[in-house]
C-alpha cells in the first residue's frame, strides 16, 4: 500500500476514467474502471484499496475498508476527499497513498493501545476534544492571506503569516503545523522550493503544502505536484471552498499526528526491552495475534521479517559484555529502521522480528535487505579497541496467509530462517 501497486478502482464517464487509469497505472496503481452505477457491484466482487470516482455522485459510496477520493461534486457522498475538477494524477496518486497510509496507521494504533491496555500497560487517555488548528501562510503580504484568514476565522484555526521564507522556516522548525499555505505571486518557483525543501524533511513530510495562485487554471501545475503540492486554490475562490479544501488537509494531518501519539504511548517500560526498547516477546505474540486478525478481517497484507545476528570472532564471548553491547546497540538501530506502526520485537539477545502492516513480500524484503545494509556499515568496538568489529544478520520474510495463526507465522519465518536458505515468499 505504502508503494507498493495498490488495487484502485476508478468510476465515471468512460473517457476520462481510461485516461486517468492510463496516468494512476503510471503513478503505480494497479487500475479497474466502471461506471458510477456499477461501483457497489465491483467492490462488493472484489477487494479494493480505494475507489476514485469522477463527476457528480446522486448516492453514497462506501464500502468497509475502501478509501473513497472523489472529484466532483460529492452530492449527498461523504468521500474521504473531494477533489476540485481538474484534479492532476500526481494530487489524486498522493491523496489516495495518503489517505491509505492514514487508515493503517488508525487502525494499528486502536489495536495496540488495546493490547497495551489488555497487558497491563498504564496508557494515559488522549486528550478530549479536537486540537486547534495551526495554519502558517508563506508568502509577501497580499490580500490572500486577509481572504484566507476572513475564510479560516470561523474554524477556530491559528493563521500564522510569515512574509518570507527565512521566517517560514523559522517558524516551521519551533512549532508544528497542520497545514502551509504558500501564496505563488509573486514567485512561483519560491513557492515550488518551499514545497520540495518540505518533501526532503522528514518531519515535514506528511505537513500538506497548498499553493495559492491568481488564476483559475494554473499553468504550472505539473511542476507544483512533482515538487509536493497538496493542493492549488485559486487566490478568488469563495470562502467556504477555501475554509473546506484547507481545513479537509489540515484535519487529516491531525489525525495522523493523534494516531502516532497513541503510538507512541504504547511504548510503556512494562511492555518493553531494557536494552533496545523494542517490545518484549510476550507482547509482542499478543499483538502479532491482532495484526493477523485485523488482516483477515480487512482482507489486507501483512508480512513478517525474521532476524538473527551473529558477533564474529573480534568481540569475544558470544555471551560477553562486548558482544551483547553490540547486539543492543544493533536492536536499538532496529527500533528506527521501521514506521511508527510496526512492530519491533526482540525475542531474545540475538533473534528479532518485524511485523509489517499492510505490506507485500517484495516490499518487507526492501525493510530487511536496508536492515542488513545498515548493519554492515555499523563498526563495533571490540576487545582490541584497534580491532572493530562487524555483526552478521541473517533474514527470513514470510507474507501471511489466509486462514494462518499468527503463531504459524511466526514459525514459518524463523523456519525458513534456520534452514540458511533466505527467500521471498509471497502469497
Amino acid at each position: 500500500m505504502m508503494g507498493r501497486a495498490a488495487d484502485l478502482l476508478i468510476a465515471g464517464d468512460l473517457d476520462p476514467v481510461a485516461e486517468l487509469g492510463g496516468h494512476l497505472s503510471g503513478l503505480g496503481f494497479r487500475t479497474r474502471h466502471c461506471s458510477l452505477g456499477r461501483v457497489g457491484e465491483e467492490l462488493a466482487a472484489q477487494p479494493y484499496d480505494a475507489v476514485v470516482t469522477l463527476g457528480t455522485l446522486t448516492s453514497e459510496v462506501s464500502h468497509p475498508g475502501v478509501v473513497h477520493v472523489h472529484v466532483g461534486d460529492p452530492g449527498p457522498a461523504k468521500p474521504d476527499a473531494i477533489l476540485r475538477p481538474p484534479a492532476h494524477p500526481i494530487q489524486i496518486a498522493a491523496r489516495a497513498r495518503s489517505l491509505l497510509r492514514l487508515s493503517v496507521i488508525e487502525q494499528v494504533a486502536a489495536l495496540r493501545r488495546r493490547d497495551a491496555q489488555l497487558a497491563g500497560a498504564p496508557i494515559q487517555p488522549g486528550k478530549a476534544g479536537k486540537a486547534r488548528s495551526s495554519i502558517l501562510y508563506v508568502g509577501a503580504p497580499d490580500p490572500a492571506f486577509m481572504r484566507l484568514q476572513h475564510a479560516l476565522s470561523g474554524t477556530g484555526a491559528e493563521v500564522i503569516a510569515a512574509f518570507s521564507t527565512f521566517n517560514a522556516f523559522d517558524y516551521l522548525h519551533e512549532r508544528a503545523f497542520d497545514a502551509v499555505v504558500l501564496n505563488t505571486h509573486p514567485d512561483p518557483d519560491l513557492a515550488h522550493t518551499v514545497c520540495s525543501a518540505m518533501r526532503r524533511n522528514t518531519r515535514l513530510y506528511h505537513t500538506p503544502a497548498l499553493l495559492l495562485t491568481r488564476s483559475e487554471v494554473y499553468g504550472s501545475a505539473d511542476e507544483a505536484f512533482a515538487r509536493g503540492a497538496s493542493d492549488i486554490l485559486p487566490a478568488k475562490a469563495q470562502g467556504p471552498e477555501l475554509r473546506a479544501r484547507v481545513m479537509a488537509l489540515a484535519t487529516e494531518r491531525q489525525r495522523r499526528r493523534a494516531a502516532k501519539a497513541q503510538l507512541e504511548a504504547c511504548r510503556q517500560p512494562a511492555l518493553l526491552d531494557e536494552g533496545s526498547d523494542l517490545f518484549v516477546a510476550e507482547f509482542g505474540r499478543a499483538h502479532l495475534g491482532s495484526l493477523v486478525q485485523a488482516s483477515a478481517d480487512h482482507g489486507s497484507r501483512l508480512c513478517l521479517v525474521a532476524l538473527s545476528v551473529a558477533t564474529p570472532p573480534a568481540a569475544g564471548d558470544p555471551d560477553g559484555a562486548t558482544a551483547l553491547h553490540a547486539l543492543d546497540q544493533f536492536a536499538s538501530m532496529l527500533r528506527h529502521c521501521v514506521r511508527a506502526e510496526d512492530l519491533a520485537v526482540r525475542l531474545d539477545a540475538s533473534r528479532f522480528y518485524l511485523a509489517l502492516p499492510s505490506t507485500p513480500a517484495e516490499e518487507a524484503a526492501n525493510v530487511a535487505s536496508r536492515v542488513a545494509a545498515i548493519a554492515e556499515c555499523t563498526a563495533y568496538e571490540g576487545v582490541d579497541p584497534l580491532s572493530p568489529f562487524r555483526v552478521e544478520v541473517r533474514h527470513a520474510v514470510e507474507e501471511w496467509r489466509a486462514g494462518e495463526s499468527a503463531d504459524a507465522l511466526h514459525e514459518r519465518a524463523f523456519a525458513q530462517l534456520d534452514t540458511g536458505r533466505l527467500r521471498l515468499v509471497a502469497s
